[in-house]
This record gives structure tokens, sequence and C-alpha cells, in this order.
């Protein structure tokens, strides 16, 4: 299994400064080639990191919001080259494909139809991508549709995406190979009176670790003050309070298992 992390900002003002890159996440597992959340930069750092966009076999979109999927229509041209293969796969919540009450979908009709297939998923959905298990799970996010993922092969894999701690989220997330966490908020933005409802902040981390288990935690998608405060400085305390390994990404960053 390869993970490169195409960027490690998160949030609308870690994104807008663009001190950190954030283009998503690139993944290779059971021999096949996926793009996770390609916010925005996704294919500048994906070309200048021969990231083979024309052979990926899905796109996978967690939620809607710009910073997960503002890059997506085109690496769906890319892929497709402008429609004329049909192929690929595109996977993701139904506020990103289809769009949900009052919020428009993030991918255009015009570049749905270059895919060779949709699938819509909703939190406890299933999709087989030949070995490769991909599940939805549910999140707590402005997105009402938003979901993470798990993915199941060689390794486990599990995405939390955007969301804050709520009861329950542990059991969808239990004993992953790796567990990906978007670590906006640091300790000092974790006090109630802040009310950061949206996002997984240190000391909620804290307490999803503790209750999965994971055999590695990798930290990305950084707010600023995360990044004014140093991401390594939040995964040294989590791995000191919790006594798993900790890491926090860095831009352009390979991991191999």
């Amino acid at each position: 299994m390869k993970i490169q992390f195409l960027g490690t900002a998160g949030g609308r003002f870690g994104v807008s400064r663009q001190e950190r890159a954030s283009g998503g996440i690139y993944i290779e597992t059971c021999g096949k080639k996926l793009y996770l959340d390609p916010g925005p930069g996704a294919l500048v750092h994906a070309r200048r990191n021969n990231i083979p966009l024309e052979e990926l076999d899905a796109i996978l979109l967690s939620h809607v919001h710009q910073d997960h999927t503002n890059d997506a229509n085109v690496l769906i041209d890319i892929l497709t080259k402008g429609g004329w293969e049909k192929k690929g796969i595109l996977i993701g919540s139904r506020t990103a494909l289809e769009g949900h009450e009052n919020i428009e979908k993030a991918i255009l009709d015009y570049y749905l139809n270059f895919m060779e297939k949709i699938v819509v998923m909703e939190p406890g959905d299933t999709f087989d991508l030949d070995s490769l298990k991909i599940t939805a799970t549910p999140t707590k996010h402005g997105d009402p549709k938003g979901i993470g993922f798990v993915l199941k092969g060689e390794k486990t894999l599990s995405y939390v995406s955007d969301s804050y701690y709520f009861k329950g989220l542990e059991e969808h997330h239990k004993n992953s190979d790796i567990l990906i966490l978007n670590h906006i908020f640091p300790r000092e933005e974790s006090t109630a009176e802040k009310k950061n409802k949206d996002h997984t902040d240190t000391y909620s981390a804290e307490k999803l670790i503790e209750r999965t288990d994971p055999k590695l935690v990798i930290t990305q998608h950084f707010g600023l003050t995360m990044m004014k405060v140093g991401p390594e400085n939040e995964a040294r305390w989590l791995e000191e309070q919790t006594g798993m390994k900790v890491v926090a990404a860095k831009d352009f960053q390979v991991f191999e298992f």
C-alpha cells in the first residue's frame, strides 16, 4: 500500500492561505489507484509528483465542500480524455454527487456522464472494487450527508474525514492498520467556549485514537492555528497520551506499507 499526501491544509482559511498545499490524498492498494478528496491544487501537485491521473481506477469524495472536491471535475476530464473514454468509478457522498436540499452537488452533470460507474454511498454502504472493500462511515459535519471511508484490502485504512467526535464514531474505525485524521484544531482551540462542532480537535482526536486502537495514526488537514502551533507538537502530545504511533503528515509525504 502507498499513500501520498498532495497537501495537508484544511478548512477554508487553511486552504485560502496556501501556506500548505490542499490537493488531497493519492492511494495505491490491491492493484488499484485511488484519488481521495481532490481539493484545490490537486491537478498541479499530482502532476508535479508524477501521479498517474490517466490510470486512476476511482475518485472518492467524502463530502461536498470545496477543500475536498474542487479539482474533481478536472481529474474526471483527464481520466476520461475529455469523455472520449468512458471509464473510472466515482464514489462519494450523496451531497457531493447529487446535492441535498439547498446544497448543490460538486460534480457537473457534464462530467458525471464521462464516468463508467457512479456509486452514491450512505453510512454503512459497501462497494467492492475487485479485492478492495470500500465502506462508508458516518460523520457529523456541516455537510449533512458527509461520509468517511474504510478501505479494506492489503491493509485496513480508515479515513474519518471532516467530523467532530460523537458517541459511536469509534465503532466504525476500530482496529485499523492506518487511521487518517483530519485534525483542524489544536488544544488551544479545543475549549468548550470555542464550540468547534464541525471538526476534530486534539482532545477529541485523543478520545478517538484511544477507542479505535489503530497501529498507526496519520494526522493531516490542518487549520491555520494548527499550523502556527505545529502539527508535530500536537502529534507528539497525542502519542504520549495514547501510547499509539502518531505522525503529522507533511506536504507530498509518501507512506509505504
